[in-house]
């Protein structure tokens, strides 16, 4: 009975010991917390409380309160809130307190023209650069930083660009236009700048946005049509003053991927172009053909050549330097910045020295009135290479005479070609340039939520360009010397007023409103001076007016007006949908009467699907947007007066006297010219997954232009050559992608690799008709072709080298009914491909017809298939290292080097040029045809077709900065010491120093090329 008892109170114990045991447990697994905000300790209401690998979550209630039970005392807990980094938190007994640091990237904020938003807000296609990669860069030229750096767009590296002190242009999402403008714009602190950015420091530079889609251009309307890029400087902050230093050195060499012909290798081409032409097909006798001067012959006998690229060209050399002070109080805050940027060229004479002074002042005078104050000023000087010519010069000849003096006619031979030294020493050809920029914008905050803003700016540019060549260079010889003088001056005002609503109704409500006013006067005028002859040189240029032969002067000038009325509302609800529409129409000068004003309106939508309540317990989704937007903006010509009649200066004589009158301009004037209107949808989307380790945004878009702006001959009886009109219609169509992977990112050590990838398709969907109704489907003067993008390379399909045994009689292009047919066809002349033939109607049938006509001649699409960029980014305590390549896939060109005279091109061996694998008998080579003295092979044009796709590796960049605990003792915020290497190679097919820009016409005084180069730089940032 006892056992029985005690055996019943043990299980009765037992029993309460569980229980009690599983409230025990009950209560160690229960999780009380507050969630805060770590900027301002403020609690989170709503925020996510999840234990990790489950579903078993809550959320923080109005207090920013939760309570949690979870399954065991090693659980985690992922909390997040919208616009803050998730957190990871570790179980604890008690009552814990959680603060989420803000989600900078959702936070940062984003100048979009006329104000700004958070990039987590933004409705368009809106995108920034990473400055500090683009700073690598040692390059004067803003635009030449951000290559690769934006999806979708591209640098247009022109005639010139490469030159210390060149200048490129932007392209958005491909030509938008035929005849009218194709560049972006630039907008440098919310003003709508004439022309480049020349006088704009990078290190000047606070951040970088582009508008992309018709939506986000059409605040700017007529003028954003072709992309905006939006160029914010720094301004001073409240706080000590702090001093930033950057200075670096850059040293640059050439880059190419061919060779030139040696002193034999010419000599050698040289003798197969004289043997083409003997029926015998035998050797020319050296001597006594005179295949050679007497100076080649000594020289190749004695085995003596020139090394022209040693002789003449020179690593090129970088210096800049910029210092920068800022700070400020409540009421006042500076920024002022002096920068010096000088560059030696790779070719002597070519030099670029460039010095700006920027101040930014911000004043506020009461709570309701202040107003900022930005002056920039730019002086610059830049020496414009000479012709010089290191790839066509004879190695054969002599650079310097027996006493070491320059000798003028390299092969002996007068009247031959000049020796590029000798024209290096008789020519200059220099520009002077001063701009200054002045803003002034007051501002006044009416209410908290209502704001008025006055922009106004005045831009002037001034430029003196001065030329002078010899009587004793190869263009002045004939005349006793030619002095060039040119002056430009360049003027830009603009005012604007700006009225800004910004409301914030409640919590699940905002709205913005902008209303705009502006007003802009750009003019041009230019003074072109040339004299000849010259009794005394020792002046150059300067001697101008001593000139005894030929002057000419030329007065040239141009304005335009711009007058605009901008209503732009954005309204956001439950910070999940966000619509925006904006309308603005313009005034412009350009257009005739009855067409100077257009009207640009477009719409766009986005939506946070984060926000969702179906995505809100899904914590590897940081934001998730998709953007959708419409709009249809306008596009002018460019030139002033097309409207109108103008005539133009032309002396004349009558009764043996000269008179001054003028004559038609070659234009016939179009009064009902009109704006072009380029149409665009774009659908978009922005993501960030797995707490931000992989960040991107995605963007397709089609954008249609109608009323082409077109050029069109007109009878050469009227006295005109062509005409400005509107017809038909073009498309261009693209998807680009952005993508980042944060895969480290820990306090000592952070890896990330981003990529930037775009395509696009350019087509021309219609012309105009001939008047009866009859659709035009080509225009072969001006190269519009149908369905074929713009800049279209119409040309015959290269098909290999004509080989010894095969069929020459039977050939297409020996066929007498040929377009030019060659009945001498032999072994080494060029092959073409017979593509297509002609049916008894005239109409093109696919497939050979035994003859070449130019029906056979193929399309091939000039533009790349895609381009972008790859990088990565590491970072280990202190260290930093950049790694960037840029790739263009699918680009064609047709190249200079292997179809033009004068650049070599042709095989004749007359001159030298780019050493290619060419046709003898000995050596039945397939790629290039027989060198021939007398004639170049008629089809070249089709062999020089080549493909212009490479990859490159652009920069790699090593920097360490020093740590804290050694700066700190200094008095030193930062201290950082960088190397970069940039081009350090290029893999492509293309020959040439470029397979972006072909070097100038060997033969030219043109300004039209120059080689591209490799470059090696060692820089410090220092700021205290």
């Amino acid at each position: 009975m006892k056992f029985k008892f005690q055996k019943s109170r043990i299980e009765i114990f037992f029993c309460l010991f569980l229980l009690c045991s599983s409230f025990s447990l009950i209560a160690q697994t229960t999780v009380k917390g507050k969630v805060l905000s770590a900027s301002d300790n403020m609690p989170l209401p709503g925020a996510s409380v999840i234990e990790k690998g489950t579903s078993n979550g809550t959320q923080t209630d109005f207090d920013g309160v939760f309570t949690l039970d979870v399954s065991n005392e090693s659980a985690i807990m992922v909390v997040s809130y919208v616009g803050f980094k998730s957190k990871e938190v570790v179980y604890s007994s008690g009552e814990i307190s959680i603060t989420l640091e803000e989600d900078s990237a959702l936070e940062e904020v984003v100048v979009i023209g006329y104000g700004s938003q958070k990039k987590s807000d933004i409705v368009n296609a809106v995108s920034t650069t990473d400055l500090e990669k683009a700073t690598l860069s040692p390059t004067s030229d803003v635009n030449e930083m951000l290559r690769g750096r934006i999806a979708g767009l591209q640098v247009n590296v022109g005639g010139g660009t490469l030159r210390p002190g060149g200048t490129s242009d932007i392209i958005f999402r491909g030509q938008g236009s035929i005849e009218g403008n194709v560049s972006a714009i630039y907008v440098v602190d919310g003003i709508i700048r004439d022309g480049g950015i020349e006088d704009i420091d990078s290190d000047d530079i606070k951040s970088i946005e582009f508008l992309k889609d018709a939506s986000a251009q059409a605040i700017y309307g007529s003028r954003g049509a072709n992309g905006v890029v939006l160029i914010t400087t720094k301004r001073g902050s409240e706080g000590k003053v702090s001093v930033s230093y950057h200075g670096f050195l850059t040293t640059k060499s050439i880059e190419r991927n061919f060779d030139v012909y040696s002193g034999q290798e010419l000599a050698q081409l040289r003798r197969e172009a004289w043997r083409s032409t003997r029926a015998d097909d035998s050797y020319a006798d050296d001597v006594v053909d005179n295949v050679f001067t007497e100076v080649e012959y000594d020289n190749l006998t004695n085995n003596r050549f020139v090394n022209w690229e040693d002789e003449l060209m020179r690593n090129g050399f970088v210096n800049s330097q910029a210092i920068s002070v800022s700070g400020g109080t409540e009421m006042t805050k500076v920024f002022g910045s002096i920068n010096y940027f000088k560059e030696d060229g790779l070719i002597p004479s070519s030099s670029y020295t460039r010095k700006t002074l920027r101040l930014n002042v911000d004043q506020k005078i009461s709570d309701k009135f202040s107003v900022n104050f930005d002056i920039n000023l730019l002086n610059d000087d830049t020496d414009r290479a000479a012709n010089v010519n290191v790839i066509t010069t004879s190695p054969l000849g002599s650079a310097y005479n027996v006493d070491g003096s320059i000798t003028r006619f390299p092969s002996g031979e007068e009247l031959s070609a000049v020796n590029p030294l000798w024209n290096l020493r008789e020519q200059n050809h220099e520009e002077k340039g001063n701009d200054y920029v002045v803003n002034v914008t007051p501002i006044w905050q009416i209410t908290n939520d209502l704001q008025y803003q006055l922009k106004a700016n005045l831009t002037r540019r001034t430029s003196e360009r001065g030329q002078y060549q010899s009587s004793l260079s190869s263009a002045g010889d004939d005349v006793r010397g030619i002095a060039r003088i040119d002056n430009q001056l360049r003027e830009s005002y603009l005012i604007e007023n700006i009225l800004t609503y910004d409301k914030t109704i409640n919590a699940n409500n905002s709205l913005n409103v902008t209303l705009v006013q502006s007003t802009q006067e750009n003019a041009f005028t230019r003074t072109f001076t040339e004299g000849q002859g010259f009794a005394n040189e020792d002046l150059g240029y300067n001697g101008i007016s001593s000139a005894i032969g030929n002057v000419t002067v030329e007065r040239d000038g141009d304005q335009f007006r711009y007058l605009g009325y901008l209503a732009r509302a954005r309204y956001s609800l439950l910070n999940k949908y966000t619509f925006e529409g904006t309308v603005r129409a313009d005034g412009a000068s350009l257009n005739g009467e009855g067409n100077k004003w257009s009207y640009n309106p477009a719409g766009s939508f986005a939506w946070k699907i984060h926000n969702e309540n179906f995505l809100e317990d899904v914590s590897s989704i940081q934001e998730l947007k998709f953007r959708a937007s419409y709009g249809s903006l306008v596009n002018d010509l460019g030139r002033a007066y097309t409207s109108l009649f103008t005539a133009d200066f032309q002396p004349y004589i009558f009764d043996e006297e000269t008179g001054s009158g003028f004559s038609p301009s070659t234009i016939l004037p179009n009064p009902d010219l009109k704006f072009e209107r380029i149409t665009t949808l774009n659908l978009g989307f922005d993501f960030s997954i797995f707490n931000r380790i992989l960040v991107g945004s995605i963007n397709w878009y089609d954008a249609r232009t109608t009323d082409l702006l077109l050029r069109r001959g007109v009878p050469p009886v009227t006295g005109y050559t062509s005409t400005f009109f509107n017809a038909g219609e073009m498309q261009n169509t693209g998807v680009e992608l952005s993508l980042t992977a944060n895969i480290f990112n820990t306090e000592d050590f952070k890896w990330s690799v981003s990529t930037n990838w775009s395509n696009n398709k350019n087509k021309i969907l219609e012309l105009y008709d001939d008047g009866n109704g009859n659709a035009i489907t080509e225009d072969n003067s001006f190269n519009y072709y149908v369905g074929q993008p713009v800049g279209v390379i119409y040309q015959y399909a290269f098909d290999g080298i004509w080989q010894e045994g095969e069929d020459f009689e039977n050939a297409p292009q020996a066929n007498s009914e040929s377009a030019n047919p060659q009945t001498d066809l032999r072994p080494g002349d060029i092959k073409i491909k017979d593509v297509n033939g002609v049916d008894e109607d005239g109409n093109i049938i696919a497939g050979p017809d035994g003859k070449i006509t130019q029906e056979d001649r193929v399309f091939i699409d000039p533009n790349p298939d895609w381009f972008g960029s790859l990088s990565t980014t590491v970072y280990y305590k202190g260290f930093d290292l950049l790694v960037d390549f840029y790739a263009v896939e699918g680009a064609t060109k047709v190249n200079p080097f292997l179809n033009e005279y004068n650049n070599g091109g042709t095989l004749r061996g007359d001159i030298n040029g780019v050493k290619v694998d060419y046709y003898t008998p000995e050596n039945p080579s397939n790629s290039f045809p027989r060198p021939n003295k007398d004639a170049a092979d008629q089809y070249l044009n089709a062999l020089a077709v080549k493909d212009a796709s490479y990859l490159r590796l652009r920069t790699v960049s090593l920097g360490y900065t020093l740590a804290d605990k050694f700066t700190s003792k200094l008095n030193f915020e930062q201290i950082k010491f960088y190397v970069t290497a940039t081009n350090l190679f290029t893999n492509t097919d293309y020959i040439g120093y470029s397979p972006e820009v072909n070097i100038r016409s060997t033969f030219s005084n043109a300004d039209t090329g120059y080689p591209d180069a490799k470059s090696f730089t060692f820089g410090v940032r220092v700021k205290f």
